[in-house]
């Protein structure tokens, strides 16, 4: 078994940094990512607003796609309700010929409501518009003509061109940041993207559900394995010589990046939070109650491997996406980094053994 680790960027704007300076650290931590070894980066899309800065993501992918050989490019995630799926299909297709076939496709409904208003799509019908949106997309990438009738969408005698590289299609995964998506991603038969902010108790609970669900679908026990060595999760990760060191470079961008993280959900919302709203992500905390809640894996490259293992045990994952470019750090902190983590940490990391699966 393999581990995959990417890198994976919000873009997010710290107060005293312009918006040039953002993309110019994040762009060179994505470009580094290669020689050092990385599976892959992942590039968040958001719209209007500071907690991440980059609302085409594969504009900036076909961009590294010029620049980088063997790293894989992450739609890390595209909100599809916010999108024809036609336009995205074409998109992503270009960009997977271009890249040579390195394209990697996560979905999300995320999005506020300014993003769906000014979209002019209904975020309550976002579930049902990703479950439709990915079966237009996937019949474009077949090569073949064909006509599609949906709820919210139609075609006839539809023929996109070009194909996808990758057969049948670029891997495709759904962010499961709830219960009711990763009961979507166990219908339609797609490996998830859990987030930094669920607790891995409810990791383990939703990997139970996932199994039982895409069971109840029809999907052999074989097919249930492979699509969970396909599923993976995000961590917040800072390695450093010693952890007074790595504390020092990452309380104040941590801290930004909770405050933005607030704003965003209460903007998601519109003010009004639903009961089944976790409130406790609008609540400021302080750092340390952030690391012991385990928000993070923040130390030397001894305390992050263990904090890793314990993870990759606890919740079966061999694909781990480390967000390590928090609003305002430092470049050359952020490349330290990544360069101890690829040196220190991920060769002495073992993959979780299948028997500790928590669904038997």
């Amino acid at each position: 078994m393999t581990l995959h680790f990417g890198l994976f960027f919000l873009m997010q704007r710290d107060e005293r940094w312009s918006e040039q300076a953002v993309y110019d650290s994040d762009v060179e931590q994505m470009l580094a990512a290669e020689s050092l070894g990385y599976d892959s980066v992942w590039i968040a899309e958001h719209h209007f607003n500071d907690y991440g800065l980059c609302p085409a993501p594969q504009v900036l992918a076909a961009f590294l796609a010029a620049r980088t050989r063997t790293l894989r490019l992450g739609m890390g995630v595209s909100l599809l309700p916010l999108h024809h799926p036609v336009d995205l299909a074409e998109q992503l297709a270009v960009l997977d010929v271009a890249s040579g076939g390195r394209l990697d496709v996560g979905i999300g409904r995320g999005g506020t409501l300014q993003d769906y208003q000014t979209f002019r799509s209904e975020r309550a019908d976002a579930r049902l518009r990703i479950e439709e949106g990915i079966a237009l997309m996937q019949q474009c990438w077949t090569g073949a003509p064909f006509d599609f009738g949906g709820q919210f969408h139609s075609a006839e005698r539809l023929h996109v061109r070009p194909r996808p590289v990758q057969r049948p299609h670029p891997p495709l995964f759904i962010a499961a940041n709830s219960e009711d998506s990763v009961l979507s991603a166990a219908r339609l038969g797609l490996p998830t993207l859990s987030s930094f902010f669920v607790p891995v108790p409810e990791l383990q609970r939703r990997r139970q559900v996932y199994r039982e669900t895409a069971r109840a679908a029809g999907r052999s026990e074989a097919e249930i394995d492979e699509l969970e060595r396909r599923c993976g999760g995000m961590r917040v990760v800072h390695v450093a010589p010693d952890r007074d060191a790595a504390l020092r470079a990452t309380e104040p961008p941590f801290m930004s990046y909770q405050r933005k993280m607030a704003v965003l959900r209460s903007d998601a919302t519109g003010g009004n939070v639903p009961n089944s709203f976790d409130r406790s992500l609008l609540r400021l905390r302080s750092f340390h109650e952030y690391l012991a809640d385990g928000w993070a894996l923040i130390g030397s490259p001894g305390e992050v491997r263990d904090g890793l293992q314990q993870y990759l045990e606890a919740t079966g994952y061999q694909r781990v996406l480390l967000l390590m470019a928090l609003p305002g750090i430092e470049t050359k902190l952020a490349l330290r980094s990544m360069r101890m983590f690829a040196e220190d940490v991920a060769p002495a990391m073992a993959a979780p053994a299948a028997a500790t699966r928590t669904a038997e």
